[in-house]
């Protein structure tokens, strides 16, 4: 068990049997083919991957300072002032207007230099996805996270719609062969690490694996997900009728970031400056 859809998998196996079921076997049966998702032979990477790019990390010393924990809540107030920023034909769901904004606001709170870049990655599921050949009950890792890259200073100063737009581009990337080029990358380089530099944000939404639903026979949880977030990675969970996202940050970072927060969610919002028209003709 290696990602949410596994462990949400094996905890609603274990609640068939908590709950006191007549079965001797879970409804969904486990399967441990590991093998399903091996690197190749031989193992060649075909696809761009900017979010195992290991480059030096050129912080500054707030960056560097110890993180802290702070859970924030978005219910619809805040989700409609945040696409208040966004003009009015602007089509994007829900993760992606919530992610471009906690990345924008992120970038900001962390004052890099407007030259480096930065880097968004959104977990993305691929049990379902077409020409990738995964057994109903698979336990293992099928995930991967393909990034959007710009540059500092345009995804602080730019409108919020070039920040959704990047994290929209990151989910076409997300194919079988994408996939594949990830396990043979994991060969060809030894398992690198995810990129480490400030700039990097990674979000996972586990809003709709059913965590929140697991019953024990105690009833519906009030609250299912992470415990907290991690330096560089979020997660979007359920809680009552909103998302609640952890973000974690060094405690100067945190302040900034929490000011550019309430800047975003303040209503009534004037967009009229936020609402030109942006043109991405490239990701860098």
């Amino acid at each position: 068990m290696s990602d949410a859809a596994g462990l949400v998998q094996f905890l609603s196996a274990i609640a068939e049997f908590a709950q006191g079921k007549e079965v001797t076997a879970p409804s969904v049966s486990p399967v441990w083919q590991k093998e399903l998702l091996s690197a190749r032979h031989p193992p060649r990477i075909t696809c761009l991957h900017h979010e195992y790019e290991q480059v030096l990390d050129t912080n500054n010393n707030d960056a560097n300072s110890t993180p802290i924990q702070k859970p924030f809540f978005f219910g619809p107030k805040e989700i409609r002032a945040i696409r208040n920023h966004l003009p009015p034909h602007a089509s994007a769901s829900t993760f992606e207007v919530l992610t471009a904004c906690l990345w924008r606001c992120r970038t900001r709170a962390l004052a890099l230099d407007p030259n480096n870049t930065v880097r968004v990655s959104c977990l993305f599921n691929g049990r379902s996805l077409p020409g990738l050949i995964v057994a109903q009950g698979y336990y293992g890792n099928v995930i991967t996270y393909p990034a959007a890259v710009s540059k500092a200073g345009k995804v602080c100063s730019f409108p919020l719609e070039y920040t959704v737009e990047l994290v929209k581009m990151a989910k076409p990337q997300m194919t079988a062969e994408y996939f594949r080029s990830v396990a043979d990358l994991m060969v060809i380089k030894g398992r690198p690490l995810y990129t480490v530099a400030a700039g990097n944000f990674i979000v996972s939404n586990v809003r709709h694996l059913g965590l929140d639903t697991v019953d024990f026979g105690w009833g519906k949880p009030v609250y299912g997900g992470i415990a907290g977030a991690f330096p560089m990675i979020s997660c979007d969970m359920n809680f009552k009728d909103g998302i609640v996202v952890p973000i974690c940050l060094p405690e100067p970072v945190m302040e900034r970031f929490e000011e550019e927060l309430k800047k975003t969610t303040k209503e009534p919002f004037d967009g009229s400056a936020d609402h030109r028209p942006t043109k991405i003709t490239s990701m860098l």
